[in-house]
């Protein structure tokens, strides 16, 4: 008993660790989630399917080995024990009980069992070769059929759980008749031995199908590989249905399925959605999950060798490759998943920024605290990769995102997985638009455009200190348009002594400041774009966009891609499972609750009657909870005494 508790203890703490931790998700997911070290460790304990692990199959094995030896062992006595009615009881041994006394008037043996019986007890009545004679009876012997219920529970909720742990699958994995495959990426590429057919007992399989195509396959993780299994039917998605909350997280999304079956042809047409599956051939059809199935995708583009602040048109589709060159370099474009609805908690602002090392941070988290889910529109992940194979993500969004009084359209980079994107933010302009900060972006590149800002911008100076002070604004400027804040701060670090760097920052942030701003509005008339009076809002944008600037001089791509339109196409995300253990699991949980009824519910209660040497002895026990007796036992006490009294008095 003790190594079964203890195995059960087990089961139920990995149960949480299965609860708690999501199963059966793609190798990217956790190693965003964990980081490549963990992600490595809870691969290695099985924790991302922990149902189907080794270890939690071989303890279910152990488990219902124990619990069958323990019925074996077990059960007889215990069905002998509620069939007997212990009428071998002796005078000392009844006497001994803790519930025993001599009655005081006399019934017959006769009398005595029949009120037995009415009291709920069955009753026998045993003549003994010493001529007395017992009457014994019983009450609630199903409590005994309370402990074989609980551990056939067990041993049957284990059986269906190693029905559907694919343990015949590890079995043909380990003996090699089953391959896994960790190259292909189409079912049509998988090599025979990682194919599974139809007749297969269990699996739990996902696939994802795009609006209008079908699928007669899913695959299934196995190892450190993928399976295709094979499917009796094939499955249409005719539409993918969505509704949402007015925060723009989903409320409900719903799949109109048309399906199939492969043998006659018959179709199936029918609406899942989440706990509302469908069940053909034994296999249940779930809505999972929703994704993009490959949207139509339009990009504003800058190639960001070349100052022009006109963008060209690039049009590409989600989840497809595309080849980029630019003048002889080649890459390639690689685009993951669009998203239409992004809801994120946009409670805490950005943190401020202020003195050109901090501004040398160029990107910053869009991090929040509180709850106040927001909508902020589509969003798109694509990479773009060298010949050399390396690649960089990025995440772009459509709409402006406001971070503390301003909006920004925002893109966040990372080199690997296990990274948090950084984020350059571009600010808008007054309408909105991003045309301002790339007029200006690509005044600062024209030096004839630049030296004009500067005289503007010195013309107030004192005339004696003029010429030298538009020569220092012209190089702060300048240097500026060549690497944005990391160049003037490389300026002050290599050519201004240590103890005066300090002191020239603020001197070159304030002098820098005051020739963008006569650059912004050299910028507005040279492009012929609407005037910006000097106010607070104008400073913000303009401080946002020395930030910016300086965040494109490091930017790590040749080209900034700013989603401008899309037509989404979604596709959805079904699982399908087969669970011929389902129904034990069903049926062992209700022999566990019967168990539990009749374990703690019902209780055994016996009774004795013993005429002998003219005296009747009666007696009563209890296999738990005798606190019971302490009122029932008196009740028949007198009851019996009370019927001797009445029998006699008619005898009378």
């Amino acid at each position: 008993m003790r190594f079964a508790v203890s195995l059960l203890s087990l089961l139920g703490v990995a149960s949480i660790i299965g609860t708690v931790l999501q199963q059966n998700r793609p190798q990217a997911d956790y190693l965003v989630k964990f980081g490549p070290f963990w992600t490595q460790i809870y691969g290695f304990l099985g924790l991302f399917d922990v149902y189907a692990s080794g270890w939690f199959v071989a303890i279910m094995v152990f488990l219902v080995l124990s619990t069958g030896l323990c019925l074996i062992r077990n059960v007889p006595p215990f069905l002998h024990e509620a069939r007997s009615y212990r009428e071998h009881a002796k005078e000392k041994s009844l006497a001994a009980m803790r519930y025993s006394v001599v009655l005081d008037g006399a019934v017959s043996p006769e009398v005595a069992q029949r009120y037995l019986e009415v009291q709920g007890f069955s009753a026998k009545t045993v003549k003994r070769e010493d001529g007395s004679v017992l009457v014994a009876a019983k009450k609630g012997a199903m409590n005994k059929w309370g402990y074989i219920c609980a551990h056939a529970a067990l041993i049957v909720i284990c059986l269906g759980g190693l029905i559907d742990s694919n343990l015949l699958l590890k079995l043909g994995i380990l003996s090699g008749r089953i391959v896994p495959d960790n190259n292909a990426v189409f079912a049509k590429d998988f090599k025979p031995e990682s194919v599974l057919g139809t007749g297969n007992l269990s699996f739990r399989g996902n696939v994802n199908i795009t609006e209008g195509q079908s699928a007669d396959v899913v695959f299934l993780n196995a190892d450190k590989g993928m399976l295709v299994q094979d499917l009796p039917f094939e499955v249409k998605l005719k539409k993918f249905h969505i509704d949402f909350y007015n925060t723009g997280m989903p409320r409900d999304f719903a799949s109109d399925l048309e399906v199939t079956d492969k043998e006659t042809g018959k179709k199936t047409v029918q609406t899942i959605r989440v706990n509302h599956p469908l069940t053909l051939h034994g296999i249940t059809i779930y809505q999972a999950s929703f994704a993009d199935g490959g949207s139509d995708l339009k990009f504003k583009a800058w190639n960001l060798a070349d100052p022009s602040r006109a963008p060209v048109t690039l049009r590409a589709t989600s989840m497809r490759e595309f080849p980029l060159d630019i003048g002889k370099t080649k890459y390639r474009l690689e685009f993951d998943k669009f998203t239409a609805l992004n809801v994120e908690d946009m409670g805490r602002p950005s943190e401020k920024s202020g003195g050109v090392t901090a501004a040398i941070n160029d990107v910053r988290a869009v991090t929040q605290e509180g709850k106040r889910f927001t909508n902020i529109g589509p969003s798109v992940i694509y990479r773009v990769r060298d010949s050399a194979g390396q690649a960089v993500e990025y995440k772009n969004y459509m709409l402006p995102v406001k971070q503390e009084e301003d909006y920004f359209f925002i893109t966040g980079t990372r080199t690997g997985l296990e990274q948090q994107y950084r984020w350059l933010r571009i600010p808008v302009d007054k309408a909105g638009k991003i045309d301002t900060f790339m007029a200006l972006r690509e005044f600062l590149r024209d030096d004839a455009a630049r030296n004009k800002a500067v005289e503007e911008a010195t013309q107030g100076a004192p005339a004696e200190i003029r010429d030298q002070f538009k020569l220092a604004a012209a190089n702060t400027l300048s240097i500026f348009a060549r690497g944005g804040y990391l160049a003037l701060d490389q300026f002050v670090t290599t050519t201004i002594p240590k103890d005066q760097q300090e002191k020239m920052q603020g001197y070159f942030y304030q002098m820098l400041f005051g020739v963008m701003n006569a650059s912004l509005d050299e910028t507005l008339k040279k492009y012929k774009l609407p005037q910006w009076p000097q106010d607070e809002a104008r400073n913000r944008f303009l401080l946002n966009s020395m930030d910016a600037y300086t965040g494109l001089t490091e930017y790590p791509a040749p080209m900034l891609l700013q989603l401008d339109g899309y037509t989404e196409v979604r596709s959805s995300g079904l699982q399908m499972t087969r669970s011929p253990g389902a129904s034990l699991v069903y049926l062992g949980s209700l022999l566990l609750v019967l168990g539990t009824v009749f374990m703690f519910y019902i209780r055994e209660k016996r009774a004795w009657l013993l005429f002998s040497d003219g005296k009747i002895r009666f007696a009563m026990s209890s296999n738990r909870n005798e606190r019971d007796l302490q009122k029932e036992f008196p009740q028949h006490t007198e009851r019996l005494q009370q019927l001797a009294k009445d029998l006699n008095h008619e005898q009378k």
